[in-house]
């Protein structure tokens, strides 16, 4: 029974292979209504290795980290055999204050994992674009996110 479970997600990562290296992009769909939510691309990939497909839900969070920082979190699930691994590189502009940087969370599976990628960042108060990439098959390529930032005591932000 195992082994023919296997059989079948392997083809069906297999199958999939083609249609996601080529399918056109998707849009942005909103994760929640909120600015200070934002809205995020669902990611679909395959992985670098083993023979898996996934899907991650990028958001972020924040309130509570101290001096105003900001994890960004990875919802993601891995269908396939072997070890599934991709990496994420979420890079950053906070479009008001020019502040900026780049974080990358390795995605393991088969299964279902939340990840908070460390280390927290520190965009400040504003309006913060998001691109991210992966460094295996994905769509869309690069995928896109965003989100308002509030102040926060401690952010840098009254200097």
């Amino acid at each position: 029974m195992r082994t023919t479970a296997s059989r079948l997600f392997a083809v069906a990562a297999l199958a999939a292979a083609p249609a996601l290296a080529t399918a056109a992009p998707a849009s942005a769909t909103p994760a929640v209504a909120t600015p200070e939510q934002g809205s995020w691309d669902t990611l679909f990939t395959l992985s670098r290795s083993g023979l898996c497909a996934g899907r991650i839900d990028p958001s972020i969070g924040h309130g509570g980290l101290a001096n105003g920082g900001a994890l960004f979190n990875f919802q993601a699930t891995l269908w396939g055999v072997g070890d599934c691994r991709v990496t994420v590189t979420a890079h950053w502009t906070n479009t008001d204050n020019g502040r900026s940087g780049t974080v990358s969370q390795e995605i393991t599976g088969p299964g279902y994992h939340h990840y908070g990628a460390e280390p927290p960042q520190y965009p400040g108060p504003g309006h913060v674009a998001v691109t991210f990439t992966l460094d295996a098959a994905s769509v869309p390529a690069p995928a896109h996110g965003e989100w308002t930032m509030p102040h926060y005591p401690g952010d840098g932000s009254d200097n």
